[in-house]
């Protein structure tokens, strides 16, 4: 057992101070590498400074961190409505109240609609005391946090971006996303009773834009045969065989469709795809030989077949955007699909190392597109799925076989579902809100 005596005289060994922390600098030092390095963009990083302001009659409400010149206020994830009200004649003013809601209308001709609630919130921001005489300020700040989500039967689901779409082909189909906030002024009709009460609405909608970023970069890659032999995990494939008719005999015609990788785009990107019919090569002559087939190459030919320009009524290849939209209403499902954006495509020469001479002899060929798309409206909102509204994109590949003879090939399309998202992976933002 040890004496406290002893225990008392032990010395604890002196404290060094830590050596202070080597400064940090973003530039690369003796021996070190980058590994990863992702540029900011200056448009997303870029935050508002200009102030919206809405008057109505006496009343001026002042909405800050705006763009300048802008027709209606942006907030995104978790963003915070924040600014000031004043009012001309404030005397009689006994309370003014705030309300922000959000709720998804949706509409179908012929089976009627409905409104979903996502979420409404009240603030007081100034009530006159019975006891005292309250003077109301010159102006009235306020702020109020957005909620980043809202109950859906048992499921919590994040708030819908801002979202309008209406289609006017029988039956009429119609969904939107609508957010604002209305402030709500009352007044004393005379000083000395006050249950008489005067109510001025004010209402101000506001755009809901969330930012979310691509997981992945789309690399630029000059050359597809070249990228798709050194980085084949930066192409996503999908591949088909072409339909033929019953009583055809010809052999079967292969298609590849290549995009990026990850399938998750920015509305900004311009989305890279390129296109390869392979199959016999006699096939590929006789069903292909149209206004659009510039080139039929193969691993046994140097020939570049170039037939006769003849119009047609669609071209041989299309690629676009299309975007789905599907509402619940009262447990029926009704979509609706539209284009939002066309792709430009070009032939692709042959590769002459990979040739005969002799064209009778020639057996699997192949021939090349590329490409690419994008959208034409880049403030669109990107795919969404909340309550009864889904937002699907998709790249569509279509091929129309020449009509001016009996052919035996069928029409093709080719679905590939895609996310679209608001920023692309090399954009940074400043915004807290910006997810991936």
């Amino acid at each position: 057992m040890c004496d406290s005596s002893s225990m008392s005289a032990i010395v604890l060994p002196k404290y060094t101070p830590p050596s202070p922390l080597p400064s940090y600098s973003f530039d690369l030092g003796c021996g070190e590498q980058r590994l990863e390095s992702t540029p900011r963009s200056s448009i997303v990083a870029r935050r508002p400074t200009s102030t919206f302001t809405r008057k109505s009659g006496k009343a001026s409400i002042s909405l800050s961190e705006q763009e300048e010149g802008c027709s209606i206020p942006t907030y995104g994830r978790g963003g915070v409505i924040s600014g000031s009200l004043s009012l001309e004649a404030p005397d009689n003013v006994a309370e003014v109240v705030a309300i922000v809601e959000g709720k998804i209308q949706t509409t179908f001709s012929e089976a009627g609609g409905g409104t979903l609630k996502i979420f409404k919130d009240r603030y007081t921001l100034w009530s006159r005391s019975p006891l005292a005489h309250d003077i109301f300020p010159s102006s009235l700040p306020f702020a109020f946090i957005l909620p980043t989500t809202f109950k859906h039967g048992d499921e919590e689901t994040p708030l819908p971006a801002s979202y309008h779409a209406h289609f006017i082909d029988a039956p009429t189909l119609l969904a939107t996303s609508i957010y604002q906030v209305q402030f709500i002024v009352t007044r004393s009709r005379h000083q000395k009773l006050e249950m008489w009460h005067k109510h001025k609405h004010i209402t101000i909608p506001f755009r809901y834009y969330p930012r979310t970023r691509a997981p992945r970069p789309i690399l630029p890659m000059p050359c597809f045969f070249s990228s798709i032999k050194t980085s084949p995990e930066e192409w996503y494939q999908a591949e088909t065989s072409l339909k033929m008719r019953a009583d055809s005999k010809i052999d079967p015609i292969h298609c590849h469709f290549f995009i990026p990788a990850g399938r998750v785009y920015s509305v900004l990107d311009t989305i890279p795809f390129h296109v390869q019919l392979s199959g016999n090569v006699s096939a590929l002559r006789d069903l292909l030989a149209g206004p659009l087939l510039d080139r039929v190459t193969s691993a046994d030919t140097t020939h570049s077949n170039v037939p006769p320009k003849r119009p047609t009524a669609k071209p041989l290849l299309q690629v676009k955007l299309m975007r789905r939209l599907t509402v619940n209403v009262r447990g029926t499902k009704y979509w609706r699909t539209s284009m939002l954006g066309e792709g430009s495509i070009a032939s692709v020469p042959p590769d002459e190392s990979d040739c005969c001479e002799d064209l009778s002899t020639c057996r699997a060929g192949h021939i090349d597109w590329e490409g690419e798309v994008r959208l034409k409206d880049q403030n669109a909102v990107g795919s969404f799925n909340v309550a009864n509204v889904q937002v699907q994109d998709f790249i569509i590949l279509s091929l129309t076989p020449p009509r001016d003879r009996s052919s035996p090939m069928l029409d093709l399309n080719m679905s590939v579902p895609i996310r679209l998202v608001t920023d692309s992976c090399s954009e940074v933002s400043l915004d807290s809100s910006l997810s991936l």
